[in-house]
């Protein structure tokens, strides 16, 4: 009995080694893909992106616009913020697809029976011809400035290529962007029913009110009328501002 127990134990003292070697092997090699398949979602699932666009910053300066930002970020936001020719055509074809919250702060000019909202394309003479095709189906106008329109947004964001998150367009008679933002996935859309001028920083004020209470843990729903209380209660009924809306699910929270 001795015997066979140290035979035994003269066996598994020579294979236990290779064993131990092997198991470890194997135990790092399940670790090691564990991880590889779970941290990666992981930090793409909790990585919040927003934007801030500008295109027309050259001759409409954004008032504090440290303060759109600095909102975004205690919110947890990694922000980004392009202006003028960064928010080209290029750019708005497929680029607001990477990001839960997009801010465009913008001008807009009605042409035949269609609202265009500028880009930061640069105005050439070639321009026209660039973008035939895109003017041809409405999607863009060469004017002023060169504007992007709903049809634009509807043929360049299909159903759900959009992060289900917050778009907040800051001009007047923005709502013909609604539609075609929500059906390509976003939760809610915020814009003005009036057109208001973007100068002396009156619109910037009111809009950073207005992020102001959704980063304080408010819904969309819930932030708009607290504006209202806001304005009324300092200014009174009777003060002249632009109208804000929005449209979608209003439970959203940032």
């Amino acid at each position: 009995m001795l015997e066979t127990v140290g035979s035994l134990t003269q066996e598994g003292c020579q294979m236990n080694p290779k064993r131990i070697l092997l198991v470890t092997l194997f135990v790092l090699t399940v670790i090691a893909s564990a991880s590889n398949g779970y941290a990666m979602p992981l930090f793409a699932d909790t990585s919040k992106r927003a934007v801030f666009l500008s295109p027309i910053e050259e001759w409409r300066s954004t008032w504090n616009l440290e303060e759109y930002v600095s909102l975004l970020e205690s919110a947890g936001y990694q922000v980004d913020v392009l202006m003028n020719g960064n928010v080209s055509i290029s750019f708005l074809k497929s680029g607001l697809s990477d990001y839960d919250i997009i801010i465009l702060r913008t001008d807009s000019f009605y042409y035949e029976g269609f609202s265009y909202f500028c880009t930061g394309e640069p105005v050439t003479d070639s321009a026209s011809e660039t973008f035939a095709q895109e003017i041809s189906n409405r999607e863009i106008h060469v004017g002023a400035c060169i504007g992007f329109s709903a049809e634009f947004i509807r043929l360049n964001y299909l159903e759900n290529s959009l992060r289900p998150g917050l778009v907040f367009v800051i001009d007047g008679y923005s709502a013909e962007l609604s539609s075609p933002f929500i059906s390509a996935g976003a939760s809610v859309y915020v814009g003005y029913y009036d057109a208001y001028p973007l100068g002396w920083g009156r619109i910037d004020a009111l809009s950073i009110k207005w992020l102001s209470y959704l980063a304080k843990g408010n819904s969309v729903k819930e932030a708009t009328p607290l504006l209202y209380n806001y304005l009324t209660g300092g200014h009174g009924d009777t003060a002249s501002w632009p109208t804000i809306f929005w449209y979608g699910n209003g439970t959203y929270k940032i």
